[in-house]
């Protein structure tokens, strides 16, 4: 100590003003180094973490945001969803019973009609009817626009009309899909037979 001392001692006024100054920049050296460096990496670290966070939240406003439109449509095409999905042979009959229903609403008379078996498509399966029918123009239009707006989603895939002699009415030959969209995914179809009845023609 007394070594430092004579040492100080013997210094000028410059001498011990720079010594001084040296003495400052080294504990701020020393400070900096033991305690602000970790201290503003630690504070650079958790505003990192901070801006992630915030992103995460903002993606997670951005999807509750989408909560209510999502269960809106939900709403509207789960009447055209079907829950159990049927046999062929079971979705067939209904398919002819709807068409059936429709026409005689629509004073429309069936003479015939010849269905396929179902198709396995990747999200729905598929159902057609060759039919031929008879009656009014108009009422052949009616029928044609029930099947096309039908909640069951059936629709008209392909038609020709052809006038009768002696009379106002006309025949009708159309092909009538309908599509099945199960409201689950389902395992394909195990009955497969081919439905080779034709519904009773109409007379």
């Amino acid at each position: 100590m007394n070594t430092i001392n004579k040492f100080i001692a013997g210094l000028n006024d410059n001498q011990k003003k720079l010594l001084v100054f040296t003495v400052v920049i080294v504990i701020v050296a020393l400070f900096d180094r033991l305690l602000i460096g970790p201290t503003m990496s630690r504070l650079s670290s958790i505003d990192e973490d901070i801006a992630k966070q915030e992103d995460v939240i903002k993606q997670d406003l951005r999807f509750l945001g989408y909560k209510d439109r999502i269960k809106q449509e939900t709403k509207e095409i789960a009447p055209y969803l079907t829950a159990v999905k049927l046999g062929d042979n079971e979705t067939i009959a209904a398919f002819l019973n709807k068409i059936q229903t429709l026409a005689g609403a629509s004073k429309v008379n069936l003479s015939k009609i010849n269905p396929s078996a179902g198709q396995q498509e990747a999200q729905y399966w598929k159902y057609q009817a060759d039919l031929e029918c008879t009656g009014n123009l108009s009422d052949v239009i009616t029928f044609m626009h029930a099947i096309n707006s039908d909640k069951e989603l059936m629709k008209v895939d392909k038609f020709s009309l052809t006038g009768k002699k002696d009379s106002g009415d006309v025949k009708a030959s159309m092909t009538v899909e309908r599509i099945v969209v199960p409201g689950a995914s389902m395992p394909p179809g195990s009955d497969k037979t081919n439905a080779t009845a034709a519904a009773p023609a109409t007379p």
